[in-house]
């Protein structure tokens, strides 16, 4: 029988493991209306910014405004857009509403062994929780977000991966992030100007991230 954990139980766990990573290298998917994004980029959770490259359009979130355009191109040239949420952050921000889960399997993410759990997630609770504006996903009733399903992997330490999916006739789609290299240095990123991690001539962004 599967084990099943209580918010209780559950929260001081993804609590600890989730602040444990205040700087990260991250890859994120979302699949959607038959389409398939995937950016890399770093997750800085003290600051609450973020800079994702998608290849050659990238994106960079700072002080509660979005800049996003083609890769490498400096934000000073691009209109910010002052009213986006940070939504790469808000499957990390669901964590603090996780209300139960059940034990699935112990599988490996990037060669790391993990207990995957399935949870369920109170959006209330995590918007509670949250400094600032949690992004929300279109549901069919006000009740689904009280109960949003979650697919967590942890190891020993850290999570490692975070999964949402969404079923809803209005919206359906799947977001996963993939987290590594945990508690990096960010002193030598440049935040003036759109990520190039997966760009053709980003040779010289990722000497600064690599091990």
């Amino acid at each position: 029988m599967p084990n099943q954990r209580r918010g209780g139980v559950l929260r001081p766990l993804l609590k600890g493991t989730k602040w444990a990573a205040k700087q990260l290298l991250a890859n994120v998917t979302r699949d959607f209306d038959f389409r398939h994004q995937s950016a890399e980029g770093i997750l800085d959770m003290t600051a609450r910014r973020y800079m994702l490259d998608y290849g050659n359009f990238a994106r960079l979130y700072a002080d509660g405004q979005e800049w996003h355009g083609r890769s490498g191109r400096a934000i000073a040239t691009l209109p910010p857009d002052a009213g986006a949420l940070p939504t790469p952050l808000w499957l990390l921000d669901l964590l603090s509403g996780l209300t139960d889960a059940i034990d699935v399997d112990t599988e490996h993410v990037r060669g790391v062994r993990c207990r995957h759990l399935a949870a369920k997630a109170d959006l209330s609770l995590a918007a509670n929780a949250t400094f600032g504006a949690v992004a929300v996903p279109a549901c069919a009733r006000f009740d689904d977000l009280l109960a949003l399903p979650v697919d967590v992997w942890v190891d020993e330490s850290h999570i490692r991966r975070i999964r949402f999916s969404s079923h809803q006739r209005i919206d359906q789609r799947t977001e996963t992030l993939d987290l590594w290299d945990l508690g990096m240095r960010l002193d030598d990123l440049n935040w003036t100007r759109l990520p190039t991690f997966r760009s053709p001539d980003a040779v010289s962004a990722r000497a600064l991230i690599a091990p």
